[in-house]
């Protein structure tokens, strides 16, 4: 991101949903309510919004692709709403960050005024989230993906992990407690009001050894959205704007994000770190420089990385929380903080938030989120 850039557009708006396991409505249903309570939530209405950017790809490995039933673009959303869109983008990419850049580029070159940005995600009863039929896995997934076996080299980076450096699963556990814990605090959380034991933790079933049950997050039906648009525009509206003060690709060094925003690491007060999986909290606090390599297991054990630590971490939750929603919560939950309405989770004192989404195969960007 050039510098030029920064604090140009920002988040102005959010909106979510229920977070359900079993739906009783549709996800189309479960998009609209998003993006209304975004669009009314940054003080606009439908026929403002000028701009869309979606990630409508269903990760579901049986998923249907059928508009509006377990995936939702940018023809279903603007037809739903009555939007007049000038510029629109789907994006065939699960995470959400690629969305939110595609917005801030849209807003910098005057393509639109007001983009809104939608992840809506189905949970489909019957199925199990990452099994395929052997008859439609190709490649190498063909060996893999019928026995219910997906992205297994995170389990191997684990287990590499906690050879290299004497980590331990009691150690992972603080992770997983911590952002239980944090998932008390906010409303939408799947795991709101079901905290979990060490012990409960250390005798769940293995997945794919080392990792267990409570190491990946839980696929949920939910839909978050949020509106963008340029800071002048944005002085306008109700709330404080999150400032996009500017963004990295994941493939990127993990400095290069505080190169492009300004921001340096000592003056981030909580970074949103993408969990799909628990231990890419300890990846991202090694990339991103918070601490060095081989020490995250060390770092989130003394609690740093809880609310009141040197660097909260994901504070409402994350996937492992909150539930699946491939980034949107992270993007969230970093507006609201810098925004200072998170309420019983807002981090005293912040003016800066990092969002940090994909890893290593799984690209994205992260963003650097500011009070300006």
């Amino acid at each position: 991101m050039d510098v030029s850039a920064r604090n140009k557009t920002a988040i102005v708006g959010v909106g979510y949903t229920e977070i359900v396991r079993n739906p009783e409505r549709s996800l189309g249903s479960y998009a609209v309510e998003a993006a209304l309570n975004a669009i009314d939530d940054a003080g606009l209405t439908t026929k403002e919004i000028d701009g869309y950017s979606g990630t409508p790809k269903a990760a579901n490995a049986s998923a249907f692709h059928w508009d509006g039933v377990d995936e939702v673009t940018d023809r279903y959303m603007a037809q739903a709403l009555g939007l007049g869109l000038r510029w629109s983008r789907d994006l065939n990419r699960g995470v959400v960050a690629d969305g939110i850049v595609a917005a801030v580029e849209a807003l910098l070159t005057g393509s639109a005024n007001y983009v809104l940005c939608v992840r809506a995600m189905y949970d489909r009863p019957g199925t199990r989230y990452a099994q395929r039929d052997s008859l439609v896995a190709g490649g190498p997934e063909q060996f893999t993906a019928p026995y219910g076996l997906g992205n297994g080299a995170s389990a191997m980076w684990l287990a590499r992990y906690m050879h290299d450096y004497g980590a331990t699963k009691e150690d992972l556990f603080h992770v997983v407690k911590t952002l239980r814990d944090h998932a008390q605090l906010n409303p939408y959380a799947f795991w709101n009001g079901k905290t979990i034991t060490e012990e409960q933790y250390l005798g769940a079933r293995l997945i794919v050894e080392p990792m267990c049950l409570f190491d990946y997050d839980i696929p949920v039906t939910g839909a978050g959205a949020v509106v963008l648009t340029t800071a002048d525009r944005a002085a306008a509206l109700p709330h404080n704007p999150a400032f996009v003060a500017g963004y990295a690709n994941s493939r990127e060094p993990g400095q290069a994000v505080f190169d492009a925003s300004g921001i340096g690491r000592d003056e981030v007060q909580a970074a949103q770190l993408y969990d799909g999986f628990v231990q890419f909290i300890w990846h991202w606090l090694e990339v991103l420089g918070f601490c060095g390599r081989g020490e995250a297991h060390a770092f989130a054990r003394e609690g740093n990385i809880a609310l009141g630590g040197a660097l909260p971490v994901t504070t409402f939750g994350g996937s492992q929380g909150e539930g699946r929603l491939h980034g949107m919560g992270h993007v969230r939950e970093g507006a609201m903080q810098v925004m200072g309405r998170a309420g019983e989770r807002q981090v005293a004192g912040l003016q800066n938030c990092l969002v940090a989404l994909g890893i290593d195969t799984v690209p994205g960007y992260s963003i650097m989120l500011s009070t300006g």
